[in-house]
């Protein structure tokens, strides 16, 4: 089943009717300026079905979010999405899914405007840093400061002036975090702290982030994007990797894996797995019988 992404939504935001079979969900749209813009979707999808999609050329910073409430998902990096020219897409899904998100789509002339760069300077970072084909996309750590600017914009504030702020400060956030990272994947010095921040988690898997990035020497952010640079995983995913070796070495108990990591970490249950399958391939009770 193909689908054009244009046909897919009635005035209400609802999926279409006739497309029930395939799948459900809702969208909202809202564009307080031109140029810039805020959707947000649901979907669940039950066949398999291709979405195709005209994508105007622009940025595009994607939060993956927990249906139904606009809560971030704390183990899901965002996507970042350099489109420099119009371009048609197909998205496929091949069994059933669910999905959710935000995201924002600025065009080049609306981030020229903000950063105070010409249209050429600005597509020439996101080629630099981010990608220099259209369409590729680039993971970022959802940081604390991401996720606090991300809540920010979820507050319901009638205001069209306060919208356009904090759109622009998440914008402006996500392009300073592109460019600590880059910073970091080039600097031995920065890398050595991260390897060390790395060693003290290892030793004390409920270390804050805070009080990591005090005994190493970096920023807040500058730990959490260059943490995932030198491991492939959060702070947060890595900490559970470390209960999950030793709630493994442990002695088998009444009480579920997935149950005594919660209780020892903090993470939901959600987390927990995910991290599990990220890392090992296999949910946490299949993990647990492995023992």
């Amino acid at each position: 089943m193909i689908v054009q992404a244009i046909d897919l939504f009635e005035e209400t935001g609802k999926v279409s009717q006739r497309y029930a079979y395939w799948l459900s969900g809702h969208q909202q749209i809202k564009q307080p300026l031109s140029g810039l813009r805020l959707v947000q979707q649901q979907f669940h999808i039950f066949e398999p079905l291709t979405i195709q999609e005209h994508v105007a050329a622009g940025v595009y910073i994607t939060f993956n979010t927990v249906s139904p409430l606009n809560k971030l998902q704390n183990t899901t990096p965002i996507q970042v999405l350099p489109v420099y020219e119009d371009a048609q897409v197909d998205w496929e899904v091949t069994q059933e899914s669910k999905f959710s998100w935000s995201q924002i789509f600025m065009t080049w002339e609306q981030l020229a405007s903000i950063t105070g760069e010409s249209i050429a300077q600005v597509k020439a970072f996101f080629t630099r840093h981010v990608s220099k084909e259209t369409g590729t996309p680039k993971s970022l750590t959802l940081t604390r400061t991401l996720s606090q600017e991300f809540n920010r914009l979820m507050q319901r504030d009638g205001k069209q002036l306060a919208q356009v702020g904090k759109l622009y400060n998440l914008v402006l956030q996500t392009i300073e975090h592109i460019q600590v990272q880059s910073h970091i994947q080039q600097c031995p010095d920065c890398q050595k702290k991260l390897f060390e921040s790395q060693n003290i988690i290892e030793a004390d898997q409920f270390a804050s982030t805070d009080d990591l990035a005090e005994q190493v020497g970096l920023t807040h952010t500058a730990l959490e994007l260059g943490f995932a640079v030198i491991t492939g995983m959060s702070i947060g995913e890595y900490q559970i990797e470390i209960a999950f070796r030793r709630a493994l070495a442990q002695p088998n108990s009444n009480q579920s894996l997935a149950s005594r990591l919660t209780a020892d970490t903090g993470w939901t249950q959600q987390d927990i797995e995910k991290a599990c399958l990220k890392r090992f391939g296999v949910m946490s009770h299949q993990l647990g019988s492995m023992q």
